[in-house]
């Protein structure tokens, strides 16, 4: 049984999810690219068509790793844009400090994650299965 639509489909999401996350950013945009096409093209070179089932089942599993790298790419990418140098021109925590004193603002789109962070406040759960308050210090 052919893979062929579903290696193209992954494919063309794939280069979507690139453009979503890097939108604006032309040299980060190719490189993205460039590496989603040559793991395709490496891909194709290693798996030649065949009805073997271990040769299917390797084009499964790498075509479900490329779906989680395009959703990974849309969902919980985001790029920020530097705004000025100027640490005093934060107009109500709509930027974000950098490291090196600037002024970010951040690119969200539409597919942006936005979570709340209620996992991380509450408490964590230890190798057991038991909950347990982490102490910080």
């Amino acid at each position: 049984m052919s893979r062929r639509p579903a290696v193209l489909s992954s494919y063309r999401q794939l280069l979507r999810s690139t453009r979503i996350a890097f939108n604006g950013d032309i040299p980060v945009l190719s490189a993205a690219r460039s590496e989603a096409r040559k793991q395709f093209r490496k891909g194709r070179e290693e798996l030649v068509d065949s009805s073997d089932t271990s040769i299917l089942e390797e084009i499964d599993k790498r075509l479900e790793h490329a779906q989680s790298v395009a959703l990974l790419l849309r969902s919980n990418i985001v790029q920020g844009v530097k705004e000025t140098d100027d640490i005093a021109s934060d107009e109500g925590g709509k930027y974000t400090t950098g490291i090196d004193g600037g002024i970010y603002k951040l690119r969200l789109h539409k597919y942006s994650e936005l979570g709340d962070n209620e996992s991380i406040k509450g408490g964590k759960t230890n190798l057991a299965g038991t909950s347990r308050r982490v102490q910080w210090k």
